[in-house]
This record gives structure tokens, C-alpha cells and sequence, in this order.
């Protein structure tokens, strides 16, 4: 059975503190600029896999539906992914191409729902540090490292993992007034290559697309 990785994170992701999230301090440091960086970076890890997937944005070529929430923001979509409903995926939106190994996950969170204590600021490197932290002592944990990335023009904390398994968890953590964003991806190479651009290009609030969004 596949292993849900980011899931099991997400129910612990609001309860950590700064004092204990100091783990990735050089995420201004390292930059992905394009969807096609990001995915090179991470398949050269991804040694199981000997054919190369193209790095070239489909979107122009794929038919697409628009998923997503007015809590989450929304994001263009493969239009053959389906609804996904993991137990352990809480108030999240998700989807799958139907495999159920590489599927999209929406959350947003306010400052109350984060649990933010007195004295933290509340912003998306905060969030990003404790989804950093939460994954830190997994064991099945290959590499872990964050980088800059952009989501529909908003700066993003962007967390690449690989697990030992082979499969890939990428994030993204951004912010919007007074609200902090997370999306994340989990899954095999090729499908990360497909749909990065889905997710750092179509991001809106309004559900008619990212055109709309102010």
C-alpha cells in the first residue's frame, strides 16, 4: 500500500513552536526559478527512474478543470484527476490522478487555526519551519532542503523532499494578507514535472482563475 507521507504531517504541523523549528535557515539562499529547475533538481535523486520526462510546461496542450476552495485558494488541474479522501487528510483538498501515489494537497491557515503562540510572528517562513521540523526525525527521509520559489507571484518557502522509497514530497508555503498557503505534492518524478507549473502559475483566489486574482 502506498505511503501517504504528507498527510500524517498535517495534524502536527499547527502544534510546534519556533523555538523548535530552526531547521532550514537558508531558504533565501537557494532559488528555483522555473518549474523545470525545481523538477531537475529533485529526479537527480530519483535514480529508479532511467526515462526522462519532459520539463515542458503542458498546460498549453493538457485539458484542464479548476479544483481547489475559497478557504485554499484554487489551481488548475490534469481534468482526469479526481477527488481524493485520505483519512488522515483532515480539512484538505485533494486530488490524485487516480493512483492514489502522486496527489495534490490544498490547506490555508489563519493565525488561530496554526495555534500561533504570543510572541511568534505568524507568516509563511513559520509554517514552513515547522513542516521542515516535522519531517525531521522520519526515518524514511532520503534528503530534505528548501529553496525560494514563486506561487502566482507570490514569494513561496519551498520544502523538496525525498524519501528513501524513491517518492518524491515537494511544498510550498506562501503567503497572501493575512492568511499563510500550503500545497504540496507527493509522488513520482514525472507527474511532479507535469504539473509544478499547475501549481506555481494558476494559484488564485478566485475560482475562475488566476487572471482574477488581485
Amino acid at each position: 500500500m502506498t505511503k501517504k507521507y504528507f498527510l500524517s504531517f498535517l495534524t502536527v504541523l499547527v502544534g510546534l513552536s519556533l523555538a523548535s523549528c530552526g531547521l532550514i535557515k537558508n531558504y533565501g539562499n537557494r532559488k528555483s526559478s522555473t518549474s523545470s529547475s525545481t523538477s531537475s533538481q529533485v529526479s537527480q535523486k530519483d535514480s529508479s527512474k532511467s526515462d526522462k520526462a519532459s520539463d515542458k510546461d503542458v498546460s498549453t496542450t493538457t485539458e484542464t478543470k479548476r479544483i481547489g476552495s475559497a478557504d485554499y485558494g484554487y489551481i488548475d488541474i490534469p481534468s482526469n484527476w479526481i477527488k481524493f479522501t485520505d483519512l488522515d487528510g483532515g480539512d484538505s483538498v485533494q486530488f490524485t490522478d487516480g493512483s492514489a501515489y502522486n496527489i495534490v494537497t490544498m490547506n490555508g491557515y489563519t493565525r488561530e487555526k496554526a495555534h500561533v503562540q504570543d510572541g511568534e510572528t505568524f507568516n509563511a517562513e513559520l509554517i514552513a519551519q515547522r513542516l521542515a521540523y516535522s519531517w525531521n526525525d522520519n526515518k524514511d527521509v532520503e534528503k530534505m532542503w528548501g529553496a525560494k520559489s514563486t506561487v502566482s507571484g507570490n514569494e513561496a518557502f519551498q520544502l523538496n523532499v525525498i524519501m528513501k522509497s524513491g517518492q518524491l514530497v515537494v511544498s510550498w508555503v506562501f503567503q497572501k494578507d493575512d492568511k499563510v498557503y500550503l500545497i504540496s505534492f507527493e509522488g513520482d518524478r514525472k507527474t511532479l514535472a507535469s504539473v509544478i507549473s499547475y501549481i506555481e502559475e494558476t494559484w488564485s483566489l478566485d475560482e475562475k482563475g488566476p487572471a482574477n486574482n488581485i
